[in-house]
């Protein structure tokens, strides 16, 4: 040979365009060697062509490796290899890998030289397989002497480790037996796998060698300059970073840091924030990522590290973040960072935390004991115990203290927990008490009760009479009238019960509502009623099929479209006629607003506007009139002054675009009224979807839900604490200039305007919710009280039980909201006494409710002889029946309590105001 054969491989930057095999073709057969050139050739023409697929690549050449002698065997291969060298270790390994598969079944010789000058082309660019370690070292020391292959390997595993492939799980037990060989002890061993570890940066680190290195480096302790290498490797892969953290404690690193000798890159913060970063969640095998448990020693380092962390100054540490889209806390950490006195960022209530709840490895008193992680420790241990939401009867019973006894920050947060509640009892509206009563009955289990001293004393003087009168005070939705409407369901009602009692059988009442403002149409399954504020404008009967899963009824024009469909669990009718044309059904073009008024607030408010000569109906794309064909669209949005009318896509956060008068159809984009203007707040973000703006209909005074110049509406703003979580905190302003801020209390939830309760005092305004039950209403005050909650709609899909909560003038079916602002007070006389309630008042009807029902109508007439109304003073009535029923709860919960066996308390002296 003139050339050694080493000098045949490319450099490492020109792997990509290796001709190996071409010249060793050249060198050592010549007559092979054009063929061998063109077999290079076309090997750049298929890696081209396989460039994003380089295992398509491998697969190609091997089908022409088939064709070649033995002795070309190796060489085509490397060259394979080399080629692949730089994307992806997995494909150039299967060829370096083959090429040595050949070499041992044909017995090639094989040149040491150039095996160990290939091997660390393939070692610095990566594509080394991991099998081949064992045969590379074998090779090493058949062919060296022992110190010259020890020597050789520390200068393969240098190589291998600045590549991006990650390290054998074996490392170290083959450095351990070539430093044996070479006469050297676990000195020697240990000084190369600290320092090929102490430059291992972002690649998986098998928890094997870690474990392995650790009991290595523990007798034989790197120098500070490699124990601050080890500090920055932070292993990538499916790992907690507990066998890489056990290392470290095992090497002395972590000592390093406790006492300064050793800082790691970025200061302490730095290191645990990342260490925290990396690991909180991890890459499942099934895909995506799922938060795990961190090691238990990284809070005993934490803790240790305190004075060092302290004295670092800068920035507060930051323990929330992941590497992933998430956020959260790990109690736990969280737990040891105040533990150590060390500040830890506070991101804001809406970035939740982890309680480990039996695998907990801390007992949580610093955090529970913190004024602003403590009680979201308590929320968080809370929520562990409602599987499946709010007030859910599965839920476990129990507090924080159940899951966290004797803990007392944690007692602390939970009584003031359970005192919210029960001062909610007694002072709450009666919807609240019912619900903190329920809650309260799940709270308070033996160690809860055992941990709180006092809570029998609050429990037995919270009596509901303050709930009753606070009640009254504010508001009932009974004192909000619409005489007509309630004359329809009255007729409906009737009907029922008579073909109840006929050979017939039973009749549904009313089964729904739809809207063309300001016509509400109310529908069975046979007769509609189309009412105005202003009386009944039209009326028809009509056939369903006996096999409809759904049905509603729109007043278009004085005529009126009925729709169904009979498809299960539908979302929309896809079959119509028109009342005065029942032989002629059809399928509508757009179907999207053919259902009755239901589910979400979002584009359901009712403000869908009849036409100004009220001949039509707008739609979202278009007027309907009697007799047309084309259907509902689902995107009604609409909002109107009196001259013009916009409208807009659910969702679709467009621009509003006014519409054509006569055709519906949509114009061009025209800014809102100065009233609906985005809000000057720049943390504020305008509810597009909830805006509402409408003409006053004639012959209104005015609106409960506020009026001005004519018109009735609502403006609502949100903003939220941070932009990936749902709006929570909300600003409502009424037309007329009253405003209010409200906060949620269940997820979901929208408010949609605010009630000025009849005769009420200025400022004392309602805010009305979603309920999440069908469109039912929530009432709360302005502090945020839930006074009372209307049921919602029913259909055919979801059939009415029978209402337990506030019965509206609908007889119990919620209106649309648009048409809460046409209601007026029922009696002012009346609501005037209401909201001049005494205790006294509230005392003496709870106390006859208690008794009878006899004695509770006699306490009606002599406390409240102004209330004539019939409807009023059931409502009145049915309040105090409550009250009543409440506080025979509370007595039970109150005996169930101070029955309970007695054990150690935390003083009521230990807890916040």
């Amino acid at each position: 040979m003139t050339v050694s054969l080493d000098a045949l491989l490319p450099t490492a930057t020109g792997a990509h365009v290796s001709t190996t095999y071409a010249d060793w073709a050249d060198a050592h057969d010549p007559d092979m060697a054009g063929a061998a050139r063109d077999l290079v050739a076309e090997m750049g023409t298929e890696f081209n062509r396989s460039w994003s697929k380089p295992g398509r690549f491998v697969d190609a050449m091997a089908v022409r490796a088939r064709r070649l002698p033995p002795a070309h065997l190796p060489w085509f291969w490397d060259t394979v290899g080399h080629r692949l060298i730089g994307h992806g270790g997995r494909p150039g390994g299967r060829a370096y890998a083959a090429a040595r598969a050949a070499e041992v079944e044909h017995e090639l010789a094989v040149d040491p030289g150039y095996r160990r000058a290939n091997a660390l082309l393939f070692a610095r660019g990566g594509a080394m397989p991991a099998k081949e370690f064992a045969a590379h070292q074998r090779f090493l020391a058949e062919t060296s002497e022992p110190a010259a292959a020890h020597a050789a390997l520390d200068t393969f595993l240098t190589a291998w480790t600045a590549s991006p492939a990650d390290l054998p799980a074996d490392l170290v037990r083959r450095v351990k037996a070539s430093a044996k060989a070479a006469g050297h002890g676990d000195a020697e061993a240990a000084r190369l796998v600290g320092e090929l570890l102490a430059v291992t940066r972002n690649k998986a680190v098998p928890d094997a060698l870690l474990n392995a290195a650790a009991t290595l480096l523990r007798t034989n302790r790197p120098t500070d300059t490699v124990a601050t290498g080890l500090l920055g490797i932070f292993p990538d892969g499916a790992t907690d970073g507990g066998a890489w953290l056990r290392m470290l404690i095992a090497s002395g690193a972590t000592e390093g840091m406790e006492s300064g000798r050793v800082v790691p890159q970025g200061g302490l913060r730095h290191w645990v924030g990342n260490f925290v970063r990396m690991y909180q969640y991890a890459a499942q095998s099934g895909g995506g990522v799922a938060r795990q448990q961190l090691p238990a020693e990284l809070c005993d380092l934490v803790e240790r590290l305190g004075p060092r962390l302290r004295a670092e100054g800068g920035d507060p540490l930051t323990v929330h973040t992941t590497r992933h889209h998430y956020q959260g806390f790990d109690a736990d950490v969280l737990d040891a960072c105040l533990a150590a006195g060390v500040e830890v960022v506070d991101p804001g209530p809406q970035v939740r935390m982890r309680f480990w709840g039996d695998r907990s490895r801390r007992d949580l008193q610093a955090l529970a004991a913190d004024p602003v992680f403590g009680p979201r420790l308590e929320e968080t241990v809370h929520a562990t115990l409602l599987p499946e939401g709010f007030m859910d009867r599965r839920r476990r019973p129990g507090t924080a203290v159940t899951l966290l006894p004797g803990n007392k920050g944690i007692a602390r947060h939970v009584a003031a927990r359970v005192d919210k509640l029960v001062a909610t009892v007694a002072a709450g509206g009666m919807a609240g008490a019912e619900e903190a009563l329920t809650e309260l009955e799940l709270l308070l289990d033996a160690p809860t009760v055992e941990a709180l001293d006092g809570i029998a004393d609050a429990l037995a003087g919270a009596s509901t009479a303050g709930t009753l009168r606070r009640s009254l005070t504010a508001g009932l939705p009974e004192e909000l009238a619409w005489p007509a409407l309630e004359r329809i369901y009255e007729d409906f009602a009737t009907e029922a019960t008579e073909a109840a009692e006929g050979e017939g059988g039973p009749l549904p009442g009313v089964s729904g509502v739809t809207s063309t403002w300001p016509v509400l149409t109310v529908f069975g399954r046979h007769r509609a009623v189309a009412v105005a504020p202003d009386g009944v404008r039209a009326s028809c009967r009509y056939t369903i099929p006996d096999d409809a899963t759904m049905f509603a009824v729109h007043y278009v024009g004085g005529s009126f479209l009925v729709s169904w469909t009979a498809k299960p669990n539908p979302y929309y009718c896809d079959t119509a006629i028109w009342s005065d044309h029942p032989d002629d059904p059809f399928a509508p073009d757009e179907v999207g607003g053919l259902v009755p008024y239901g589910g979400s607030l979002d584009g359901a408010y009712g403000f869908q506007f009849e036409t100004a000569d009220g001949g039509g109906r707008h739609g979202g794309t278009g007027v309907l009139r009697p007799g047309g064909k084309q259907g509902i669209d689902s995107d009604e949005l609409q909002l109107g002054d009196g001259s013009t009318i916009w409208t807009n896509a659910v969702f679709a956060k467009q621009p509003w675009r006014t519409v054509h008068p006569r055709t519906g159809e949509r114009e061009a984009v025209t800014p809102l009224p100065a009233f609906l203007s985005a809000p000057t707040d720049s943390d504020t973000t305008l509810a597009t979807e909830a805006l509402q703006l409408a003409p006053l209909p004639k012959g209104l005074p005015a609106s409960p839900l506020g009026t001005r110049d004519g018109l009735l509406g609502t403006r609502i703003s949100f903003r939220t604490d941070h932009p990936e979580h749902a709006p929570d905190h909300y600003l409502l302003e009424s037309v007329d200039g009253r405003t209010a801020r409200f906060t949620i209390d269940r997820k979901g939830q929208e408010p949609w305007a605010l009630w000025a309760p009849p005769e009420a005092p200025e400022g004392e305004d309602v805010v009305l919710a979603e309920a999440q039950t069908r469109t039912g209403v929530r009432a709360y005050t302005s502090d945020g009280t839930l006074l009372w909650e209307q049921d919602g709609h029913h259909s055919p899909r979801h059939p009415r039980v029978p209402p337990t909560r506030h019965l509206t003038v609908s007889g119990g079916v919620a209106l649309p909201p648009a048409f809460w602002y046409v209601l007026q007070p029922r009696d002012r006389t009346a609501s005037q006494a209401l909201r001049a309630t005494p205790h006294q008042t509230a005392d003496t009807l709870l106390s006859a409710a208690l008794e009878s029902e006899e004695s509770l109508n006699s306490a009606m007439a002599t406390e409240f002889p102004t209330l004539t109304d019939p409807v009023l003073r059931r409502a009145v009535t049915a309040v105090a029946e409550r009250a009543a029923i409440a506080d025979s709860r509370r007595r039970t919960l109150h005996h169930r309590i101070t029955t309970a066996e007695p054990g150690p308390k935390w003083g009521r002296e230990m807890i916040p105001g």
